[in-house]
């Protein structure tokens, strides 16, 4: 797996140019061309001679013609070089032609083959690593191996092995699907059938060479995509992932993200299915909020979701407005929005009087509004209800909720609503009340070019608060101040110099390293002696905290190291002797440090770890020693602002905690938020040298946070 990823890793992105051969190929040759139905060259074939308007030209020696076309033995035998060459030989077969396909300057190869780094096996790994290798000495672009292919709409272009393409109408539209596991092709195909739009399916397989990454550069420049779903497995590159979504962010091009792989399960099969690791959902999370990426958390709502940003623009106001003829369907609506926060702001006067000048009086103007089964009977009415309730201006989108598509004007119903949302300045949803839901109107709003279309309440809901959560991440991130080492870093480097590689400073220096960055520490008295305890105790005044001063002991409270709260100088005098007994068989003590007992307030933490991939990322959240076990942080990559900060927060359980509850009073989250992007300035300036920080906890209050307790490890 490491001759997979490494030589790959060191380089920059693919531009545009280097990827259309692949991706818009003017022709296409296929190596394994075969007249055997089910074959990996059969389907191909049958997919491209159905589909692509394209120059075709088979190649087999065992045959002088195979789907009518005149049919070569090698790649050196054609009449002209194509574009593109799928291959769907054996794998061992794979490098010979890849080489005889560079030496003739075809530009682009897509490889069906499996049997690479995906077996598990060295061979296999071998291999593919031989592919890599090749494609940077020869400027050939890979794509797979062990991937289905493309498909794109506009130009027919299906090199792909899956069967059913051939039996598709290839309906052009904005969206472009982006995985590693061509077989998740066959639900997009099913939205084809129903008559939803793409631009292109494109499945990435192992990715030995062009990666998603690449692919996700290409598709921001591609005028054809508005925009982007990927389903994320694994991914070879951290900093080219990060700056095709940047680069995406800044075009204002949204990317839908769904990663799989996130349990331990779903990681190992990922790694048995791409080769590579899949990497943890926290660190993902992190990733997707620093580039502006819409995440939904499966694949269900992953093309829904695309479908309504693409169409959906930024949100002109900041509730939704939800409307049925049923009033069953109003109320689970409404549960629906609660549960994801999703605000629904009650109907302007002149929206109400016009309602209430059509429907009859047991109708429910408002918000939700239930305006009745009667005005379903007749479409006029219907028509010009829905219309005046979605333009009120308090509302940045409307969900009108659909419990059927049958009967005499579901057609026309239909036709009417999509048309409408076409003339809106604000999209217009509609969510089916089940599933299972089909009638001669369905087709419709499926294939509709304006409507977004859910069959599920519940992943409506998700997609407004994304929807809104994502205008807030993008006025954020937008705002976010350009970073610039910070004066303090040669003294911290200094600092950090005087201990080992891979070694856990003390306390009382990781406090020391974060103070030169600005961040509140608790001040302390190191002692040897109870005398000099009681001594640092009397100056500080009490109560006071005693804790063991070792580099070597990161959590002091499972030993005995900790003694809290203590009132009087026979107390300290006690702790200190206490504390020298439970770790006197423990490595490099130094002695006892006496700081003050901060009292009140909410214990949080701050914490930084280095991602192989990601580098530098930032964990904030609800800290004190049961951490583990509630689990309530963010994860960020660093540096982060102090407003990325408080909008992180927002997404935490416990967040209300922080505004005060029973009768406490409200924290002060600013001075939360200057802390923690003062850390993770700390992490992001010193990079490697530092592998790890554990400020656990910072006690909030009132009156600002201060760090109590703090680990620094220093990079290998």
């Amino acid at each position: 797996m490491d001759g997979h990823i490494a030589p790959a890793a060191q380089r920059g992105l693919y531009p545009a140019a280097a990827l259309r051969p692949l991706l818009d190929p003017g022709s296409i040759a296929i190596v394994g061309a075969s007249p055997r139905p089910g074959s990996f060259g059969g389907n191909v074939l049958a997919n491209l001679v159905r589909h692509y308007n394209g120059g075709i030209l088979p190649i087999n020696p065992n045959y002088g013609e195979v789907a009518g076309l005149p049919c070569y033995a090698s790649v050196s035998d054609l009449p002209r070089l194509p574009d593109c060459l799928g291959i769907a030989v054996p794998a061992p077969q794979v490098e010979p032609v890849l080489r005889e396909a560079a030496a003739l300057g075809v530009p682009g190869a897509i490889i069906f083959s499996s049997g690479f780094t995906e077996t598990g096996t060295p061979e296999g790994a071998s291999m593919q690593a031989r592919l890599t290798a090749l494609a940077a000495e020869t400027g050939l672009r890979i794509m797979g191996p062990n991937c289905t292919g493309i498909v794109t709409t506009h130009s027919g272009a299906a090199c792909n092995i899956l069967p059913s393409v051939k039996h598709l109408p290839l309906v052009p539209g904005g969206i472009a699907l982006l995985g590693q596991s061509g077989a998740l092709g066959y639900v997009v195909f099913q939205a084809m059938h129903r008559g939803v739009g793409f631009s292109r399916l494109i499945s990435t397989g192992n990715s030995c060479d062009v990666d998603i990454a690449d692919l996700i550069s290409f598709l921001v420049e591609d005028p054809e995509t508005s925009a982007i779903a990927c389903l994320f497995e694994s991914v070879p590159s951290g900093p080219r992932l990060l700056a095709a979504l940047e680069k995406a962010f800044h075009a204002g091009k949204p990317v839908i993200a769904c990663k799989i792989g996130v349990t331990q399960a779903g990681g190992r099969a990922a790694l048995s299915h791409s080769g590579m690791l899949a990497g943890d959902a926290a660190t993902y999370n992190a990733v997707f909020e620093r580039t502006g990426v819409i995440q939904v958390d499966a694949f269900e709502g992953l093309l829904e979701t695309a479908v309504f940003f693409s169409r959906a623009g930024r949100p002109q106001a900041q509730g939704v407005g939800i409307l049925s003829g049923s009033g069953g369907s109003v109320v689970m609506a409404a549960d629906k929005a609660e549960k994801h926060g999703i605000p629904m702001p009650q109907p302007g006067e002149t929206t109400q009087t016009a309602l209430r000048q059509r429907l009859p009086g047991f109708a429910t103007i408002a918000n939700p509004a239930d305006i009745t089964a009667e005005s379903i009977r007749d479409e006029a009415l219907y028509g010009e209800c829905v219309e005046i309730f979605a333009r009120d201006p308090g509302f940045a989108s409307v969900a009108v909720l659909m419990p059927s598509a049958h009967g005499p004007s579901a057609i026309t119903r239909a036709e009417g609503l999509s048309a409408l949302a076409g003339k809106l300045d604000r999209p217009l949803t509609l969510v089916w009340m089940n599933e299972w839901y089909e009638g001669i109107g369905s087709a419709i709003y499926d294939a509709s070019q304006t409507l977004s279309v859910f069959r599920s309440l519940d992943r409506c809901m998700n997609a407004y608060r994304l929807w809104f959560h994502h205008d807030r991440l993008r006025s954020v991130l937008e705002a976010r101040p350009v970073h610039a080492p910070d004066p303090a870093l040669p003294e911290a480097r200094r600092l950090l110099a005087a201990h080992a590689r891979g070694a856990a400073l003390t306390e009382r220096d990781s406090k020391s390293l974060l103070a030169l960055y600005g961040i509140p520490v608790a001040a302390d008295r190191l002692c040897t002696s109870a005398e000099e305890a009681v001594a640092a105790a009397r100056e500080i005044g009490f109560p006071v905290v005693a804790k063991v001063e070792a580099a070597a002991i990161h959590h002091k409270s499972d030993i005995g190291g900790v003694k809290l709260d203590l009132r009087d100088e026979d107390a300290v005098a006690a702790a200190y002797a206490a504390i020298r007994q439970a770790t006197a068989g423990e490595p490099g003590v130094a002695g006892v440090t006496i700081q003050p007992m901060v009292k009140g307030g909410v214990e949080m933490l701050v914490g930084a770890r280095r991602d192989p991939q990601f580098g530098p990322l930032v964990i904030f959240g609800f800290g004190g020693t049961l951490v583990e076990v509630m689990s309530d942080v963010a994860v960020r990559i660093a540096p982060v602002s102090p407003a990325e900060v408080r909008l992180a927060l927002q997404g935490l359980r416990m967040r209300k905690v922080l505004d005060g509850v029973r009768g406490n009073p409200p924290c002060d989250i600013d001075a939360y938020c200057d802390l923690v992007a003062g850390v993770s300035r700390l992490v992001a300036d010193l990079g490697e040298e530092v592998a790890e920080i554990d400020v656990n906890p910072v006690i909030l209050s009132p009156d600002g946070g201060i760090a109590v307790d703090a680990l620094v490890v220093r990079g290998r």
